[in-house]
C-alpha cells in the first residue's frame, strides 16, 4: 500500500496578549465527505488530530451531503481548555486520495474545525507519522 507525505500547513493568528502576528503549522488533509450518493460539494480542510478520540466536524457539512445529524445518537464531548458541546454520532464517508472509508461522523453546532480522530481515522490506516521537525505527515495507506 501506498505511503503518502503531506506538508504541515502554517496558519496566521493574532497573540491577544502582544497583538503580534504569529504563525503555527498544523497537519491538514483534503477530503470529501459522503452519505450513500450524495458527497460534499467541495474538499474539506480537515485537521489531522492525534489527540482527538473520534471524527468531529460542523453539522452544516451533514446537512450538506443529507444527513438528519439530529437523529443520530447524541453525546456530549469535551475539548482542549474545558470547550464542549453536543454533537450526534452519524455513518458517513470519508474520502482521502483515492481511498473510502465508512466511519462514524459526530456532528455539532459548536463545533468549529473538522477534526479527524484516531477511532474512526486513524485506525484505517497502516500508521499515519509525524515528523513536527520537518513539518510533514505520512498516512500509509
Amino acid at each position: 500500500m501506498p505511503v503518502i507525505q503531506y506538508k504541515f500547513e502554517p496558519e496566521i493568528f493574532l497573540d491577544p496578549k502582544t497583538k503580534k502576528l504569529g504563525s503555527i503549522y498544523r497537519p491538514y488533509v483534503l477530503i470529501k465527505i459522503g452519505n450513500k450518493n450524495k458527497w460534499s460539494a467541495n474538499f474539506i480542510k480537515a485537521l489531522v488530530d492525534s489527540g482527538a478520540d473520534s471524527n468531529v466536524f460542523p453539522a452544516s457539512f451533514a446537512t450538506e451531503i443529507g444527513i438528519d445529524y439530529k437523529k443520530g445518537e447524541p453525546k456530549d464531548i469535551l475539548g482542549v481548555g474545558g470547550v464542549g458541546g453536543r454533537t450526534y454520532i452519524n455513518h458517513a464517508k470519508i474520502q482521502i486520495e483515492n481511498k473510502q472509508i465508512d466511519t462514524i461522523i459526530q456532528f455539532g453546532e459548536s463545533v468549529q474545525i473538522p477534526l479527524l480522530g484516531r477511532e474512526g481515522f486513524f485506525n484505517y490506516f497502516d500508521y499515519i507519522k509525524f515528523n513536527t521537525k520537518r513539518k510533514t505527515f505520512e498516512i500509509k495507506f
